[in-house]
């Protein structure tokens, strides 16, 4: 069995302090706007308590935030495994909160991969999806490719 990590595995195994790392980026976009409102509700000519925007605000973004890291784990792949003919294909968010600990496997007959050199990125099949590896965020991108190619021919 072979195995490739991503730059996106979990460097822990608390769920809860990863989806917050994923979270950030969402908190940090939507606390702008938050911020946004209130200098516009501060020099502008809006009346009322400025308190009820702001946690009526920030409760917004953290629950939006989270929902969003949500999605952004499960679209995230964090390991590709390689066994004789079959490949598995593992999200962060499987890998932290997946009850089922086998990774489900499928053939590499049916992956179809195909490099776009341009964009550097790679796309497959798994299962019922179109998985996107971009170069960047795997080291050994052009093997991954290679154990793709070499099975299926």
């Amino acid at each position: 069995m072979t195995n490739f990590r991503s730059k996106h595995y979990p460097r822990t195994s608390n769920g809860v302090i990863v989806m917050q790392e994923y979270a950030m980026q969402y908190y940090a976009g939507i606390n702008l706007i938050i911020i946004l409102g209130v200098l516009l509700k501060l020099y502008g000519p809006y009346e009322g308590n400025m308190l009820y925007f702001v946690v009526i605000g920030e409760v917004i973004a953290l629950l939006l935030g989270n929902l969003l890291a949500y999605g952004s784990m499960k679209r995230s792949y964090a390991e590709l495994f390689f066994l004789k003919d079959h490949f598995s294909a593992i999200s962060v968010y499987d890998m932290l909160f997946s009850k089922d600990k086998e990774p489900t496997a499928f053939p590499l007959i049916y992956a179809n991969a195909h490099m776009d050199h341009e964009e550097k990125k790679m796309s497959f099949t798994f299962h019922d999806q179109i998985i996107t590896l971009r170069r960047d965020n795997w080291e050994e991108f052009d093997l991954i490719y290679n154990y793709f190619i070499a099975k299926t021919i």
